[in-house]
């Protein structure tokens, strides 16, 4: 039998869709005291983007 980790798991990162016509997105992190600073970022042809400060990851909405 495997015994239990010790290692803490670590959460999957929020992923927000995006609007299949959208070119960019920002984000603060979510209000109060867990945010960040806004930050702003293109898609540049991509098909996600992530946040550099909380890890949220956008993606466009292919379905639309």
């Amino acid at each position: 039998m495997a015994a239990p980790s010790s290692q803490p798991s670590i959460p999957s990162p929020e992923v927000i869709v995006a609007d299949s016509h959208a070119t960019g997105v920002h984000c603060n992190g979510g209000s109060g005291p867990l945010g960040h600073p806004a930050v702003y970022y293109a898609f540049d042809g991509r098909p996600s983007v992530s946040c550099s400060y909380c890890g949220r990851v956008f993606v466009k909405n292919t379905a639309q």
